[in-house]
């Protein structure tokens, strides 16, 4: 079979967050007929006095411009630009509601952004306000090392852009559909973030339940359709054989794709095995199971990698501009600092890269692309045009007939047959404002990969229009791309730093006291917040139901006797606990692990506590320092009596601002008992 994408038969996408073209790439190459970068003179005025008092004035005129390279350079703009329908109208047309056939100026984002309210306090982080010249900034080489190295070493496309000037969500609705969606009993389009969120409950989904807002028909049902055999087996505390799967999504702390009813149906939220949604970080302490994947030769046909949205469990590396912590009494405000950098955006993608790169039998027929889902009201020069709708009849609302601000696509793989990207085979299209050509945007994935595995016709007649990746990747060639070796080094220290850092044992404990903060049930306002707090509650109380674990929950058993027990079978604090109560276990363990009866005595205490609901692997290290041994042990316990001791247990160990509510103290005494 003649394929679009010669010799690929994996395809891996990383979507991040929130920058344009020009913001990351504008300075990658000279601006010439052959690549769309600035000139350096572009502009945007801004008319504007702020109404906050605390932010005044602003007025003037802007030029683009970049700063030297330092540690906070990665976080310019701060406060996060705004990024509604609204706010996109305005950047790119100078007013919220453009007419029909609106001619996009670009003129609009300096002024916009000086509208934006303050960022919020925190220790070390004054509020500060918008600037609007920092929405022109462009990044240098050493300040997104790694995109720079990349994008020269492989190939750039300058020619991609969103599939719509709207927020997150719509965006990545369309990667995975083809379509924004529409809202249920009516004719009107998901515009905006709270169109997926409102109906959502946070009571329900800390009990498990869920009803996926996106009900449409997702690349991942036509990959599975395609290939029955290919399908993920059922949820299980067992792992299953190890097969190559059509699909996976990896994500950090929220899976946004959940939000696709598919998606979700094939998420084992309290399951250590089974179905297709996976954590980035689940395998060993040194290895991703993204990486375990791919060393063991079961790369998904298609995978899709969602970044860490907050700082709340990793740090947040989704290179979103602006706070990195969401205020759970207010998921719609500016979200506390520490500010996302795109330094930690950068080592993500260097930690994907490199994985591929280390196993060339996998990366010679592995696609990476790196892009991002919209603009983020940052400043892009280039002026999208229109677009063919996904709605087979026109909407009352936004038909979705116009293309979002150009944001950066890095093409990855040994056999690339271009530097920059542009695609050949668009269609030719009328509207109502007249003729023009289809262009990329994130649909493509969608047509490409049903071009390049035999999926059918795209589902929409927006995937439907768009070109493809056609021409992208030699058949043959006489010289591979090289791995880029820099970038590798510099992923091997990353990881090293995370593997070298120190377990934090009041982890669990904070995550579940942010979560508790929440005391309204519904999620309106159309910030992002919404989305990442729902899904990442849908995740974290997934967990804690489950029980059994990955290996690595287990705080004290290091990297080396995680792969001495996966070599036996062990892969799960389920099978381990079996293993050490069987005859002769403990020294088996031993033997195995080369580790002392004592210290597999605390492993198998420490799984045996996991295997209760709500007790994560720090909080069973906890317990078991606290001198609870079993279960039965747990059981007997006074909850008042065993939370003092987890404090002083906690005071002992150095862990900062512990605060372990009674409440959940009560609630493990009962689950034991």
């Amino acid at each position: 079979m003649n394929r679009l994408l010669p010799n690929i038969d994996h395809v891996v996408v990383l979507m991040l967050e929130n920058r344009s073209f020009d913001n990351l790439f504008g300075g990658l190459y000279p601006a010439n007929a052959s690549f769309h970068g600035l000139t350096g003179k572009e502009w945007n005025d801004n008319p504007n006095h702020n109404p906050d008092p605390a932010c005044p004035s602003g007025v003037g005129t802007w030029t683009v411009w970049q700063t030297s390279p330092g540690s906070d350079t990665g976080a310019i703009p701060f406060p996060d630009p705004g990024e509604a329908f609204t706010d996109m109208n305005t950047q790119l047309f100078g007013t919220p509601s453009p007419g029909s056939c609106p001619s996009p100026s670009m003129g609009g984002f300096a002024a916009n952004y000086a509208l934006q309210p303050p960022s919020r306090g925190g220790p070390g982080y004054p509020g500060v306000c918008p600037i609007p010249r920092n929405i022109m900034q462009y990044f240098q080489a050493g300040d997104v090392p790694y995109s720079y190295k990349l994008a020269r070493h492989y190939a750039v496309s300058d020619a991609w852009y969103a599939a719509a000037p709207v927020q997150t969500l719509s965006n990545r609705t369309f990667v995975h559909t083809g379509t924004a969606s529409k809202l249920p009993g009516k004719n009107q389009s998901r515009v905006n973030n709270d169109n997926y969120t409102a109906e959502l409950s946070f009571a329900k989904i800390m009990e498990g339940i869920f009803a996926p807002p996106v009900t449409d028909t997702t690349v991942f049902a036509l990959l599975d359709n395609a290939n029955p055999s290919g399908k993920a087996p059922d949820c299980s505390d067992w792992q299953h054989k190890e097969t190559r799967l059509n699909w996976k999504v990896y994500y950090h702390d929220a899976p946004l794709s959940a939000l696709c009813s598919y998606v979700y149906d094939h998420w084992c939220l309290d399951a250590i095995s089974g179905g297709n949604v996976f954590r980035y970080h689940q395998h060993f302490s040194s290895e991703t199971n993204f990486e375990y994947d791919v060393r063991h030769g079961i790369l998904p046909t298609y995978s899709f990698i969602e970044p860490a949205y907050t700082g709340v469990e990793y740090t947040a590396n989704s290179n979103h501009p602006g706070g990195a912590i969401p205020d759970p009494f207010d998921l719609n405000a500016q979200n506390f600092p520490p500010p996302i950098n795109v330094r930690d955006g950068e080592k993500l993608m260097a930690e994907v890269y490199a994985t591929l790169a280390k196993y060339p039998h996998v990366f010679d027929r592995t696609l990476l692309i790196v892009t991002y889902d919209e603009h983020g009201g940052l400043y892009d020069h280039m002026k999208p045009g229109s677009a063919v709708s996904p709605f087979a009849s026109a909407v009352t609302n936004f038909n979705y007939d116009r293309s979002g601000v150009l944001v950066p696509a890095i093409l990855i793989n040994p056999r690339l047959a271009t530097k920059v990207f542009r695609p050949t085979d668009g269609e030719s299209r009328k509207d109502a404002c007249g003729s023009f050509v289809t262009q990329l945007d994130h649909t493509s994935i969608i047509k490409s990969l049903c071009a390049q595995f035999g999926l059918g016709a795209a589902p929409t007649p927006r995937a439907a229009s768009v070109p493809t990746l056609a021409g992208l990747i030699k058949s043959m060639t006489d010289e591979l791309h090289q791995p880029e070796r820099s970038v590798m080094a510099a992923a091997a220290r990353s990881i090293e730093e995370k593997i070298s850092a120190p377990r934090d044992l009041g982890k669990s404990a904070r995550i579940r006291g942010w979560f508790g903060q929440r005391k309204e049930d519904g999620f309106p306002g159309n910030h992002l917040n919404n989305a990442i707090f729902a899904t990442f509650a849908l995740s974290w109380f997934g967990r804690l139901r489950a029980s059994s674990y990955a290996l690595r929950e287990i705080v004290d058993l290091d990297s080396d006797a995680e792969r001495a027990l996966h070599a036996i079978g062990i892969r799960d604090t389920s099978a381990l606990l079996n293993a050490f109560r069987e005859p002769d276990g403990p020294e088996l363990l031993g033997s195995v692990t080369q580790k002392d009866s004592s210290c597999v005595g605390q492993w198998a205490q420490q799984a045996e506590l996991m295997q209760r609901p709500g007790i994560g692997g720090d909080d069973a290290f906890l317990l078991v320092a606290a001198g609870v041994k079993t279960a039965a042990d747990l059981a007997g316990r006074n909850a008042t009596d065993l939370h003092a001791k987890l404090d002083e247990v906690a005071a002992k160990l150095g862990i900062a601002d512990f605060k372990q509510d009674l409440k959940v103290t009560g609630q493990w005494v009962r689950s034991a008992s």
